[in-house]
This record gives C-alpha cells, structure tokens and sequence, in this order.
C-alpha cells in the first residue's frame, strides 16, 4: 500500500482553496445601477473677500497684498457685480520678486494697489451659461487711464464642432496681440461664482504695455 505525503504547505494550499469556495456562495452580487450625473453649482455663498480668506493654501499672499493696500471693501462689497483676478501665491511671489522684494510689504503701496485695481473687473464676466465670447473682448479695469487696459475672453475647445465654436471654460487674459503687447496669462481655475460677481484664478498676473519702450505701471 503505497502512503500519499502532503507537507505542511499543501495543506495550507488545499484549506485556502476550500474555504474560499465555500464562502463565495454567501457573498451577494454587486447591482447594476444608473450613473446620473450632475453639473456642478459655480456658485459659492459668500464674497470675494469671503473666499479668498477660505483658502489660505492657495491665497495668502494676495490676502496680504489686499490688506496691505488696505482695499478689503473691493472684494467685500455688494454694491455692483465684479470679475475678480485671483493671483494664487506662485503668482504673487513671481510678482514681488520682480520688485526685487521677498515679501509683499517690500514693494511699494501704491504699486501693489495699482496692482490689485488692474486685477479686478468692472462687472461679471465668466464662461457659466455662455457669457463671454472666444473672442478677445476690451473691459474695464479698476486701474484708470491707458494702464488699466485688459482684455479677456473664453478658450475655445481644441475639438471644435463645425459651426460655432465650443468654450471649455478656460478664461484667458491679454490673448497674444489682443492688448499690444501687454503680458498674457490663463487661468488655472475659472468661472467661481461668489455673491458679487465671478472668480478667476492664475499662478501669473497680468499687466499693460502698449510697446517695448513703455514702463508698466507695476
């Protein structure tokens, strides 16, 4: 009679194996259901003001900038609707350094609030329910004078259908030989929609000039 060996290790195998099986029979299968989607709300209830103090990771340099040209009412008012130019912190560092500073308080007041005022948009522009256009567009800019010209508009997708064009919601600021030759930035968020007005965010800022020989106004 011939004896059949297992080691330990078969053993363990076989018993896994057993268990496993016996187990599955107990186990319900997963139900098929409807993915429904949804389209996500813009809008967030509270100011400007209000949001850029919520994110402190991305905007407490320009909370400090604001604070510093003491201009908190522009982003907490409610009084008329604004576009508002989040510069999120690699931004602004970008901006003080070419102060020559290392923080926002090195660089001169009134170069910082012509700074703020360029970067905020009299009335709402934003790509929700299609109200701007792929087309560069002229607005106004809280700057004054030749300094505060800025234009904006939506990108267009990079898969147009054939007709009129499709917006995918990207806003982009100074489009190349829209504003002579004034500095272009897009945005890295876009279209928030606080209580007065809209939210666009960039990890650069903007600024006018009209040739190579004409000095920013910051």
């Amino acid at each position: 009679m011939k004896h059949i060996k297992f080691n330990l290790c078969n053993l363990f195998v076989l018993f896994s194996f057993v268990l496993v099986y016996s187990s599955c029979d107990k186990l319900e299968l997963q139900k098929d259901y409807d993915y429904k989607g949804e389209a996500l709300d813009p809008h967030v209830d509270m100011t400007a003001w209000e949001f850029m103090n919520s994110r402190p990771d991305i905007f407490s340099i320009m909370k400090e900038a604001v604070e510093y040209a003491g201009m908190q009412e522009y982003y907490s008012q409610t009084d008329s609707l604004m576009t508002y130019l989040f510069i999120n912190d690699t931004g602004m560092q970008t901006f003080i350094n070419s102060r020559g500073g290392l923080v926002i308080t090195h660089v001169d007041v009134e170069v910082v609030r012509k700074f703020l005022q360029y970067h905020i948009i009299r009335g709402e522009y934003h790509a929700y329910n299609k109200k701007l256009p792929v087309e560069p567009i002229y607005v106004k800019t809280m700057l004054k004078g030749e300094d505060g010209l800025l234009t904006i508009k939506v990108n267009k997708s990079s898969a147009n259908s054939v007709g009129s064009p499709i917006a995918n919601g990207n806003i982009v600021v100074n489009e190349s030989a829209s504003n002579f030759k004034s500095k272009r930035i897009s945005s890295v968020t876009s279209n928030i929609l606080p209580v007065n007005g809209a939210i666009h965010v960039f990890s650069d800022y903007a600024y006018y000039r009209k040739d190579a020989n004409y000095t920013p106004a910051f």
